[in-house]
């Protein structure tokens, strides 16, 4: 697969919006009609403390305080919340920002109502033996790659940032296992820094992270998305689900151990350990940039710069305003009651 490969699939949730395939929860919403108040939230992955702050504030009653009933359900290669969010058959959903940029030139309209990982999690794992030290090193190596998504994007921005040629680089499938890493057939290993490196590590392996944002690449992650129909149909529903995420956002990074525990009474097979590693790097991700001042609040430049990358790596036609894509009265509205700042 490629970058082509993403805008296909873009393109088909587009023909499924126009089909009319939707929910009919979200289509009844009008400016007449009540807004919707039972909503569901679809995580990218199982529930862990990337989404700490979705499951404190079920958890503490938030949600439920703020008048809304919310489902949070868990993401997968089966359960992609770009469609599921798109299509209305889920209302809100976790994904990374180069997808909201790459949905909108696409003419799929969902809109990022905050912006979690102010900096990217992905991270190129190496073999402290290896001698890798620098992206000049993966000259000859064997790199795994997942093509088609937000850890390729990366790639190739921190490549064309150090002046490697691609194809110089011996490029192989990607696996969710970590064997082939392992086992030393990979030499550089495409990861998530809050997840695999633990992994690795309980397996044995000496490790060291190539992180692009080292070399001028700034990308973001998590964000939280819905449609730019549903944002306008229900806005005190949005402002409601947003604010009261914060809240959980707020306790979890305050106190990461209770947000754990919480996790683990929902999910009581998880490894207690992987969760507090996950947690110190969710937390470094999340405070910063603007984030130091401000969890959840979304910096036009750097939601521009990104933009503006994209373009240059030709995985947008044209740089996207991020004000077209941006839906933050309710980052901005909860920190501006607390008289912060956030831009």
């Amino acid at each position: 697969m490629s970058p082509r490969f993403r805008q296909t699939l873009l393109l088909f949730v587009l023909l499924i919006i126009v089909t009319g395939c939707t929910n009919t929860s979200v289509n009844n919403s009008t400016n007449n009609a009540p807004e919707v108040t039972k909503v569901t939230m679809r995580l990218q992955w199982l529930p862990q403390f990337q989404f700490a702050g979705y499951l404190v504030a079920d958890a503490r009653g938030y949600y439920r305080d703020a008048g809304l009933e919310v489902t949070i359900l868990p993401g997968g290669p089966d359960a992609v919340p770009l469609p599921l969010v798109a299509t209305g058959a889920d209302t809100f959903g976790s994904t990374g920002a180069d997808t909201v940029l790459i949905s909108r030139e696409q003419g799929i309209e969902i809109v990022a109502l905050a912006t979690w990982f102010q900096a990217s999690p992905v991270a190129f794992m190496v073999h402290r033996d290896s001698g890798i030290r620098s992206p000049q090193d993966f000259v000859g190596r064997r790199v795994g790659m997942f093509y088609g998504d937000n850890v390729e994007t990366e790639y190739r921005a921190l490549l064309a940032a150090t002046g490697v040629d691609p194809t110089s680089v011996i490029e192989i499938p990607g696996d969710y296992s970590l064997a082939p890493f392992l086992e030393r057939r990979a030499d550089v290993w495409p990861v998530y820094a809050t997840d695999q490196p633990y992994t690795a590590r309980a397996a044995g392996a000496d490790i060291d992270l190539i992180v692009a944002r080292d070399y001028g690449v700034e990308l973001m992650g998590d964000v939280l998305f819905t449609t730019a129909a549903f944002a306008r149909q229900n806005p005190n529903t949005v402002r409601a689900f947003v604010q009261a995420t914060l809240r959980g956002w707020q306790d979890a990074l305050n106190d990461p151990a209770a947000a754990i525990e919480i996790i683990l009474a929902r999910s009581p097979d998880f490894d207690r350990d992987h969760l507090e590693f996950e947690a110190v790097e969710t937390i470094k991700l999340m405070r910063y940039g603007i984030g130091q001042r401000c969890v959840g609040a979304s910096d036009r430049n750097v939601w521009a710069k990104e933009s503006q990358l994209l373009q240059s790596l030709g995985v947008l036609k044209t740089a996207i305003d991020p004000e077209t894509v941006l839906h933050t009265e309710a980052v901005d509205d909860y920190y501006r009651t607390l008289g912060i700042e956030c831009r």
